[in-house]
């Protein structure tokens, strides 16, 4: 049963099954999720639960790793959340530079955390190609997030400056 429950949340309710672009509909999903919660919910909250799942993720992709055929399945798209997440909540700090609805925000993010997660540039290659395991299907969408708040914040920064 937890075996299926894994499954379940690894492939973020079955999206990762679909056979086109599961990690950008996961991704865009997470953002239409985002625009929804940060209504509801701190940002601190909402931190935290990208804290716990990121923990979860790895402790189920340990789990479940003979269900997959690769060392990276498409199926798992957990990651993209996780990812996405991060230049997300980093708004805050992008509204500080420059005044904007969220939603513009949102679709910066996803735009950039997509470039990142599919072209892969260095040390993001690297991680991906060479960190087995979960922490490797992990880190390599965490560097994406990470990537995108670096660009979103420049580039906030020098139009509102």
């Amino acid at each position: 049963m937890i075996k299926k429950f894994n499954l379940f949340f690894l492939s973020l309710f079955y999206i990762g099954k679909i056979k086109f672009a599961p990690g950008t509909l996961a991704s865009l999903i997470t953002c239409l999720l985002f625009l929804l919660f940060v209504n509801f919910f701190d940002i601190f909250i909402l931190f935290f639960c990208t804290v716990l799942i990121f923990i979860y993720s790895l402790i189920a992709i340990n789990n479940s790793s003979d269900s997959f055929d690769s060392n990276d399945p498409p199926e798992i798209v957990i990651d993209e959340v996780v990812g996405q997440m991060l230049p997300l909540l980093a708004i805050p700090v992008y509204e500080t530079l420059y005044i904007a609805p969220k939603e513009y925000y949102c679709v910066a993010s996803f735009l950039l955390f997509r470039l990142f997660d599919i072209w892969k540039p260095f040390p993001i290659n690297y991680v991906d190609s060479n960190t087995k395991g979960a922490l490797g299907i992990m880190l390599d969408d965490i560097l994406a997030g990470i990537y995108s708040i670096f660009i979103l914040t420049l580039v906030f920064f020098f139009i509102g400056g």
